[in-house]
């Protein structure tokens, strides 16, 4: 008897995570303090980036364009496909938001290394192995359009590496705070 409690227990916790999955992708908005769905939203790109040979995407963190984050901050990435081996500009343009997925991105093994040696000979090692607490990244996947420019596929963007307890997904602002004066996320609610 008590094992189908606890089944019907499990089933009552994992109905709203469930049924969250049937509804519209959201952001949260801080300065409203609700979740907004995406449906209908653009991206517009004001000035030009260039994807660098075989690579197949361009981040943005702070209001500027790098080839690397810093992921203990949100960032967000302009990807393209198939790579190349030639730079890829990506031309001003406005892009339809077509499908909206959020994704986990785990980090393990960010335990410091630990070596035992005799003499002069490492004799074992550890660290990078899973051992330690892993840490995660929520990312919003959102699935880009243009008629101009079909090879630019996603807006990627992701809140900072954290805990799993703290691990949170980016917020509207902080996506927008990434983007600078490269890139405005229209929501539906700004037209």
């Amino acid at each position: 008897m008590q094992k189908h409690q606890f089944t019907f227990i499990g089933l009552l916790v994992a109905c709203p995570w469930l049924l969250s999955a049937c509804g519209p992708m959201t952001i949260k908005d801080t300065t409203t303090q609700t979740f907004v769905p995406i449906q209908g939203w653009v991206l517009e790109l004001h000035q030009e980036v260039t994807i660098p040979p075989n690579r197949t995407r361009v981040f943005f963190q702070d209001g500027r364009v790098s080839f690397g984050i810093n992921e203990y901050e949100p960032h967000c990435q302009l990807r393209v496909r198939p790579i190349s081996t030639q730079p890829r500009p990506v031309h001003p343009d406005r892009f339809s938001i077509d499908k909206a997925f959020g994704k986990v991105g785990p980090v393990v093994s960010n335990g410091p290394v630990r070596l035992a040696a005799a003499g002069t000979m490492v004799v074992m090692g550890d660290g990078g192995d899973g051992d330690g607490p892993g840490q995660l990244i929520y990312f919003y996947y959102l699935g880009l359009h243009s008629d101009r420019q079909p090879d630019v596929s996603y807006l990627v963007c992701g809140g900072a590496l954290n805990d799993p307890a703290f691990a949170l997904y980016p917020t509207l602002q902080e996506i927008r705070a990434s983007l600078g004066d490269y890139a405005t996320l229209v929501t539906s609610g700004d037209r």
